[in-house]
């Protein structure tokens, strides 16, 4: 494929997932329903995808959804929940998420050199969905690319198995920092990986101009509920006023 052919498909590709975007809400989820959904759809996907070596859970709730340094988000589409994402703010002072528990050994010290993360962790997606609309992960991890620039982190984190690590290397320039290893009641082994936030950055501009938002966005995205003026319920996506020159 030559140049040209592969900018036309890429501004293709940006131009649908901005439209798609009229479409999407984002929701901070917070109430105990909108958990009990979260739940269920974590459950449904993983399911699916045979990632759990227990399958008879109908939810999966983690007692760090809750943490003070955590955010779960719905993905909505027309008002129906396509997808999640729990992003963990991690800094020396909280070490909270699976990440940490897996791979700690590797991340500890490197908190301890003064360095903070983000660690998205529990994507999960509706199935018939991801059918429907393949772009679902561009515009689930595009809240893992707010939540680096929010808190401008040194990286953003990549806890997968080897068979989805092509896409975090393509969309946010991960690199593996850690070979796979085996997690308690998941089926795969998962490997480590970690994109700095320059790159994460050179692709906004660039390759992704749909993972940018203006900093509302991210304020009710992950912002402390009680610093916010409103609680954050429904949140439109931001990225066409920050791309003013994107038609």
């Amino acid at each position: 494929m030559n140049a040209i052919a592969g900018r036309e498909i890429h501004t293709h590709f940006s131009r649908g997932l901005f439209s798609l975007l009229e479409r999407v809400e984002y929701r901070r989820i917070v109430s105990p329903e909108d958990f009990d959904a979260v739940g269920r759809l974590r459950a449904l996907s993983y399911k699916q995808q045979n990632i759990l070596v227990d399958r008879s859970a109908s939810s999966l709730i983690d007692e760090i959804d809750y943490d003070q340094n955590a955010s779960v988000i719905g993905i909505y589409i027309d008002e129906v929940l396509v997808s999640t994402l729990r992003i963990h703010h991690v800094t020396a002072d909280n070490r909270a998420g699976i990440t940490m528990k897996l791979f700690g050994d590797i991340l500890n010290p490197m908190l301890d050199a003064g360095m903070t993360f983000i660690d998205p962790a529990r994507f999960a997606s509706d199935p018939l969905m991801m059918w429907e609309y393949p772009a679902i992960p561009y515009l689930t991890l595009r809240i893992a690319a707010m939540a680096s620039v929010h808190f401008d982190v040194d990286m953003c984190l990549s806890c997968v198995n080897k068979e989805v690590s092509s896409f975090y290397t393509r969309s946010f320039g991960s690199s593996e920092i850690a070979q796979p290893r085996t997690l308690a009641g998941v089926t795969h082994p998962i490997a480590l990986y970690g994109a700095k936030i320059a790159d994460i950055r050179e692709r906004l501009e660039t390759r992704f101009p749909f993972f940018k938002s203006q900093p509302y966005e991210q304020r009710m995205m992950f912002g402390k509920i009680e610093d916010l003026t409103y609680p954050p319920l429904n949140i439109l996506p931001s990225a066409k006023y920050a791309n003013q020159t994107v038609g």
